[in-house]
């Protein structure tokens, strides 16, 4: 969609992006230390939804996929 707005090709985009050192990658986790980091996250806000959880993740430094 950004590429469009821009009115660019999203091959285009992407090669400025890496150019400039902005590329979306995730942290390697494993299932076992995310497992232990949404609980742990669940323990301190029970109330709190995926947004938040989204947060707190990125918060620490971490970007992991949504559907993980």
């Amino acid at each position: 969609q950004l590429a469009d707005i821009l009115g660019v090709s999203r091959p285009t985009l992407m090669k400025h992006f890496k150019a400039h050192g902005v590329l979306h990658k995730f942290t390697n986790l494993s299932r076992t230390e995310l497992d232990a980091l949404v609980n742990h996250f669940r323990e301190k806000k029970p109330n709190s939804g995926l947004r938040y959880l989204i947060g707190f993740l990125r918060k620490h430094g971490l970007r992991v996929q949504k559907c993980r």
